[in-house]
């Protein structure tokens, strides 16, 4: 610190940053955005700063600290008769927006992590798969609320499903949607029994979500139900990150479960004509 007077102090940029705990190089940045330009410089150019730079700064840093860009702070300086109060009305909006940004990316995190506790390295494809799908449910429920009956809508997001339910039935469903990939990754054929197991899994699990909501339909809304499925969903709002060798492996799995399952009923449905 060195003394001009004993009515000023200065400050070189050392000691102005060690005072105020604002780095050398973000003094400089300053500076060089006019934010805070040194009061002065000695004979050999450094810059040195006084008392006044401080209280600058301090405004700088609490502006800073209200999520103030650095180019709204500049024009709040440059026009010294704004309206500050306005300001920090429109601020306190921002932020608030911006807490509900931060507590639903949280929110999305946690939802995740549930999902994929104890799985292995997740594909990054599929990740962001997951993460989107949580960000935009409720763009996808309204979707959906205007081609489906409410009771199939209701039980795919398990509306009304107590939370821990909820969030076991999706990390399952999640799990075996991985399980399953893994499978197509390392070559396995999609009649595999050891796939077809996986399979059956996912069918059990969906079935369990959607069979009370589908016994509760009309014929006509069941195909009604039917001709929607068919039309594609909106890809921007629905996002796969699957490949197509993979979307294939999949469908492949389900066509076969599905045969089979034809296959038992006749079996059985002859059966029981026999003993008969």
């Amino acid at each position: 610190m060195e003394s001009q007077s004993d009515a000023e102090k200065t400050y070189a940029i050392g000691a102005f940053a060690k005072l105020t705990g604002v780095t050398e190089r973000t003094l400089r940045f300053y500076d060089r955005k006019e934010l805070l330009t040194p009061s002065g410089r000695n004979a050999q150019g450094h810059r040195y700063y006084t008392e006044r730079d401080l209280l600058r700064l301090q405004q700088i840093l609490t502006l800073k600290y209200l999520d103030f860009s650095l180019e709204e702070i500049a024009e709040h300086f440059a026009e010294p008769g704004a309206d500050l109060e306005q300001s920090l009305s429109l601020q306190y909006e921002l932020l608030k927006k911006k807490r509900q940004q931060l507590d639903q990316a949280i929110f999305t995190i946690e939802r995740l992590r549930t999902y994929v506790d104890g799985t292995e390295k997740l594909d990054s494809a599929l990740l962001l798969m997951f993460i989107h799908n949580i960000q935009n449910e409720e763009s996808q429920k309204q979707y959906l609320a205007e081609r489906m009956p409410t009771v199939l809508v209701d039980a795919i997001y398990h509306v009304g499903v107590k939370e821990e339910v909820r969030l076991e039935r999706e990390r399952i469903m999640t799990l075996t949607l991985i399980e399953l990939l893994s499978h197509c990754r390392a070559g396995k054929s999609p009649t595999d029994p050891e796939v077809l197991a996986v399979g059956s899994k996912m069918v059990q699990i969906v079935t369990e979500v959607l069979a009370p909501a589908i016994s509760q339909l009309s014929e006509q809304e069941l195909s009604k139900l039917e001709q929607e499925i068919e039309q594609s969903l909106d890809p921007v709002l629905f996002q796969i990150s699957l490949s197509k060798e993979e979307e294939t492996f999949v469908q492949v799995v389900m066509e076969e479960l599905e045969k089979r399952e034809k296959e038992k009923e006749i079996q059985d449905a002859g059966g029981n004509s026999d003993g008969n």
